[in-house]
């Protein structure tokens, strides 16, 4: 008998393989798909025109009050090679008696009718094509004239002003007394507590209010490393409208306001060329407002906020018209009223 090699015994295991493998790949092929089909229960996107409060859709408010008409769409999206039509359904809680959902078209579904009473109503829907399902809670407020309580952000009201949906509130500086009001629109008291994240060490937020609205208050202490807090709270208004509002507090390191002129006073610029230039600052508390103190500035060229409403006209810009020496000097105010001078001259050829 002809022994038998390693280098043998590796050819046969390897021709064993490949008949395994032709064997495999004879059989019938699996399909697959890709992404995999699913479908989802929206809120925010068109034609769902909800605010996510959580985990729950607010939908856009009713009244009992003639006219008091309401349609609100529901919407699911498909992904993958999910079915061309979706049921829904509610399964937990109830609708505003008066309203009712209609069947679906495709995606959509509407809740439509005459609200009769007066409340806030929880209620989850399911959306289903097949044994793909997509459940989530919505949430209606009735009232029986006008919008409910809700929390407000703006600059004239709070000193704040939304930003991907958080409401930014004027910063706190290391050490000093900090006020950050937390405004509601009936402006006739309420309760409000802590739903997510922390307040920045130092500060607190009462339970209960009266008036306008709540107030964060204390003195804000060294955060480290995160130079603010982002925050949810939740509570409910003077008729038990619920409240829910993303807020951010900012903590500045104690430092006089100045205007930061590292990059020079002294403006170039070109006529007919556009034109650019951003002011700095170091210090203070925002937001900020910059302004022209004195002086004039280049024909064609205006103040304009280049980020956000913190550094309110903070880039002076334009399209330079006439060509000369330009002197002006910018002041620049904080929030609590500081304020800081610069002077800086532009030249402007032809």
């Amino acid at each position: 008998m002809r022994p038998i090699t390693k280098a043998a015994l590796a050819l046969a295991a390897a021709g064993s393989m490949a008949t395994a493998l032709a064997g495999v790949a004879a059989g019938p092929a699996a399909a697959k798909t890709y992404p995999p089909p699913a479908i989802h229960l929206q809120c925010t996107a068109a034609p769902t025109n909800g605010a996510l409060h959580g985990s729950v859709c607010a939908l856009p408010f009713g009244v009992t009050t003639a006219p008091n008409a309401y349609l609100q769409a529901i919407a699911a999206t498909r992904v993958g090679n999910a079915g061309p039509n979706v049921t829904f359904t509610v399964t937990a809680g109830s609708l505003p008696p008066g309203l009712t959902m209609s069947a679906s078209t495709a995606t959509t579904t509407v809740i439509s009718g005459n609200p009769t009473q007066a409340g806030t109503f929880t209620f989850t829907i399911k959306a289903a094509d097949g044994s793909l399902t997509s459940t989530l809670a919505y949430q209606i407020t009735v009232t029986v004239q006008g919008p409910p309580d809700q929390l407000v952000c703006d600059l004239a009201g709070n000193g704040g002003f939304l930003e991907n949906g958080a409401c930014v509130l004027p910063d706190a500086v290391i050490g000093l007394p900090y006020q950050g009001h937390l405004v509601t629109s009936h402006k006739s008291g309420g309760t409000l507590s802590l739903a997510a994240g922390t307040l920045p060490p130092g500060l607190t937020l009462p339970a209960a209010f009266t008036g306008a609205g709540d107030t964060i208050g204390g003195t804000a202490t060294d955060p480290g490393v995160q130079p603010g807090r982002t925050f949810t709270v939740q509570g409910t208004g003077d008729q038990g409208q619920p409240l829910y509002q993303v807020y951010t507090v900012l903590v500045d390191q104690n430092l006089p306001l100045a205007i930061n002129a590292s990059g020079g006073t002294h403006l170039t610029g070109t006529v007919g060329q556009p034109f650019a230039q951003n002011f700095f600052l170091s210090g203070g508390a925002g937001p900020y407002t910059w302004s022209v103190a004195s002086g004039q500035l280049p024909p064609g060229l205006a103040l304009q906020t280049f980020s956000d409403p913190r550094d309110a006209n903070d880039e002076l810009a334009g399209t330079p018209t006439i060509a000369g020496t330009y002197t002006f000097t910018m002041r620049l105010t904080d929030y609590a009223g500081q304020q800081a001078t610069q002077q800086f001259t532009a030249t402007i050829s032809k």
